[in-house]
Protein backbone atom coordinates (compact mmCIF):
# COMPACT_ATOMS: atom_id res chain seq x y z
CA UNK A 1 0.00 0.00 0.00
CA UNK A 2 1.51 3.43 -1.13
CA UNK A 3 1.47 6.58 0.60
CA UNK A 4 -0.14 9.44 -1.56
CA UNK A 5 1.72 12.29 -2.95
CA UNK A 6 2.55 14.79 -0.43
CA UNK A 7 0.38 17.78 0.53
CA UNK A 8 1.18 20.39 2.53
CA UNK A 9 -0.70 20.36 6.39
CA UNK A 10 -0.92 23.75 8.01
CA UNK A 11 -2.59 24.01 11.25
CA UNK A 12 -4.18 27.32 12.00
CA UNK A 13 -5.13 28.49 15.68
CA UNK A 14 -8.05 30.52 16.67
CA UNK A 15 -9.63 31.53 20.00
CA UNK A 16 -7.94 27.93 21.16
CA UNK A 17 -9.02 25.80 18.25
CA UNK A 18 -7.61 24.51 15.55
CA UNK A 19 -8.21 24.55 11.30
CA UNK A 20 -6.11 22.16 9.59
CA UNK A 21 -6.21 22.76 5.50
CA UNK A 22 -4.56 20.42 3.22
CA UNK A 23 -2.99 22.23 0.24
CA UNK A 24 -4.92 25.52 1.43
CA UNK A 25 -8.05 23.65 1.74
CA UNK A 26 -9.85 23.80 4.82
CA UNK A 27 -10.26 19.94 5.74
CA UNK A 28 -11.20 19.93 9.87
CA UNK A 29 -11.41 21.70 12.55
CA UNK A 30 -12.29 21.15 16.31
CA UNK A 31 -14.81 23.35 17.32
CA UNK A 32 -17.52 22.60 20.14
CA UNK A 33 -19.92 21.11 17.81
CA UNK A 34 -17.09 19.18 15.57
CA UNK A 35 -15.74 18.02 19.27
CA UNK A 36 -19.63 16.56 20.20
CA UNK A 37 -20.08 14.71 17.01
CA UNK A 38 -16.73 12.71 16.66
CA UNK A 39 -17.75 12.06 20.90
CA UNK A 40 -21.16 10.67 19.91
CA UNK A 41 -19.62 8.75 16.97
CA UNK A 42 -16.98 7.12 19.42
CA UNK A 43 -19.61 6.38 21.84
CA UNK A 44 -20.90 4.06 19.16
CA UNK A 45 -17.66 1.86 18.45
CA UNK A 46 -17.05 -1.52 19.98
CA UNK A 47 -14.70 -3.92 19.65
CA UNK A 48 -11.50 -3.27 16.95
CA UNK A 49 -11.88 0.24 15.48
CA UNK A 50 -10.84 0.82 11.64
CA UNK A 51 -11.31 4.52 11.05
CA UNK A 52 -10.51 6.05 8.20
CA UNK A 53 -8.77 8.78 8.18
CA UNK A 54 -6.97 10.74 11.11
CA UNK A 55 -6.98 14.40 11.02
CA UNK A 56 -6.55 16.10 14.26
CA UNK A 57 -6.85 12.93 16.46
CA UNK A 58 -10.16 13.89 17.76
CA UNK A 59 -12.06 10.24 17.04
CA UNK A 60 -9.19 8.27 17.93
CA UNK A 61 -8.85 9.81 21.34
CA UNK A 62 -12.72 9.43 22.02
CA UNK A 63 -12.93 5.45 20.66
CA UNK A 64 -9.81 4.95 22.94
CA UNK A 65 -12.33 6.35 26.31
CA UNK A 66 -14.71 3.88 25.19
CA UNK A 67 -14.76 0.91 27.19
CA UNK A 68 -16.34 -1.50 24.43
CA UNK A 69 -13.66 -0.65 21.86
CA UNK A 70 -10.29 -3.10 22.51
CA UNK A 71 -8.17 -1.65 19.66
CA UNK A 72 -8.45 1.56 17.21
CA UNK A 73 -6.67 1.50 13.89
CA UNK A 74 -6.34 4.75 11.76
CA UNK A 75 -5.58 4.70 7.84
CA UNK A 76 -4.65 7.69 7.03
CA UNK A 77 -3.55 8.67 3.54
CA UNK A 78 -0.77 11.21 4.20
CA UNK A 79 2.13 11.17 6.14
CA UNK A 80 2.63 15.03 6.64
CA UNK A 81 -0.63 14.83 9.03
CA UNK A 82 0.76 12.74 11.24
CA UNK A 83 3.81 14.10 11.45
CA UNK A 84 1.98 17.38 11.87
CA UNK A 85 -0.15 15.92 14.43
CA UNK A 86 3.17 14.18 16.27
CA UNK A 87 3.74 18.19 17.12
CA UNK A 88 0.89 18.59 19.47
CA UNK A 89 1.29 15.41 21.31
CA UNK A 90 1.23 11.48 20.76
CA UNK A 91 -1.23 10.23 18.10
CA UNK A 92 -3.84 7.76 19.24
CA UNK A 93 -3.88 4.36 18.43
CA UNK A 94 -2.50 2.45 15.71
CA UNK A 95 -1.57 4.47 12.60
CA UNK A 96 -0.97 2.62 8.92
CA UNK A 97 -0.16 5.66 5.94
CA UNK A 98 -2.17 4.52 2.86
CA UNK A 99 -5.24 4.47 1.06
CA UNK A 100 -8.54 3.17 2.81
CA UNK A 101 -9.27 1.50 -0.53
CA UNK A 102 -5.81 -0.54 -0.73
CA UNK A 103 -6.22 -2.34 2.68
CA UNK A 104 -6.01 -5.80 2.43
CA UNK A 105 -9.11 -7.40 2.98
CA UNK A 106 -7.25 -9.88 5.30
CA UNK A 107 -7.80 -8.07 8.42
CA UNK A 108 -11.51 -7.86 9.90
CA UNK A 109 -12.69 -5.08 12.27
CA UNK A 110 -15.83 -4.93 14.05
CA UNK A 111 -16.05 -1.03 13.54
CA UNK A 112 -15.54 1.12 10.75
CA UNK A 113 -15.49 4.85 10.91
CA UNK A 114 -15.31 6.82 7.40
CA UNK A 115 -14.97 10.67 7.28
CA UNK A 116 -13.38 10.94 4.30
CA UNK A 117 -15.67 13.20 2.12
CA UNK A 118 -15.22 16.50 2.08
CA UNK A 119 -19.06 17.78 3.27
CA UNK A 120 -22.21 15.90 3.69
CA UNK A 121 -23.56 16.98 0.51
CA UNK A 122 -25.48 14.92 -1.87
CA UNK A 123 -22.63 15.29 -4.69
CA UNK A 124 -20.75 13.29 -2.53
CA UNK A 125 -23.17 10.14 -2.06
CA UNK A 126 -20.73 8.52 -4.86
CA UNK A 127 -17.68 9.08 -1.91
CA UNK A 128 -19.71 7.71 0.28
CA UNK A 129 -21.31 4.87 -1.33
CA UNK A 130 -17.70 3.65 -2.31
CA UNK A 131 -16.61 3.90 1.46
CA UNK A 132 -19.47 1.84 2.27
CA UNK A 133 -18.45 -1.06 -0.51
CA UNK A 134 -14.78 -0.93 0.66
CA UNK A 135 -15.81 -1.18 4.47
CA UNK A 136 -17.88 -4.07 4.20
CA UNK A 137 -15.18 -6.30 2.83
CA UNK A 138 -13.43 -5.10 5.56
CA UNK A 139 -16.27 -5.53 8.43
CA UNK A 140 -16.57 -8.99 10.69
CA UNK A 141 -19.74 -10.61 10.61
CA UNK A 142 -22.26 -8.61 12.86
CA UNK A 143 -20.10 -5.70 12.13
CA UNK A 144 -20.98 -1.99 11.45
CA UNK A 145 -20.03 1.18 9.77
CA UNK A 146 -20.30 4.15 10.73
CA UNK A 147 -19.49 7.37 8.98
CA UNK A 148 -20.05 11.37 8.98
CA UNK A 149 -23.02 12.04 7.41
CA UNK A 150 -24.27 8.08 7.18
CA UNK A 151 -27.67 8.85 8.19
CA UNK A 152 -28.54 11.84 5.14
CA UNK A 153 -26.45 9.39 2.28
CA UNK A 154 -28.25 6.36 3.71
CA UNK A 155 -31.71 8.53 2.77
CA UNK A 156 -30.64 9.30 -0.86
CA UNK A 157 -30.07 5.96 -1.33
CA UNK A 158 -33.37 4.79 0.00
CA UNK A 159 -34.84 7.90 -1.87
CA UNK A 160 -33.43 7.08 -5.06
CA UNK A 161 -33.87 3.08 -5.21
CA UNK A 162 -37.86 4.41 -4.50
CA UNK A 163 -37.95 6.45 -7.31
CA UNK A 164 -36.52 3.76 -9.61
Amino acid sequence: MKPKSQVKVEILHHKNHKFMFLDDYLWMWDTPQEIELQEDLAKQGFGDVLVAGYGLGILPKFLLDNPKVKSVTTVEMYKEVLNKMKEFGKLYGKTIVGDFYELPESKKFDCIIGDIWPDIDAKFLGDYVKFKTKSKSLLKKNGTILAWGKDFFEYLLKTKKARS
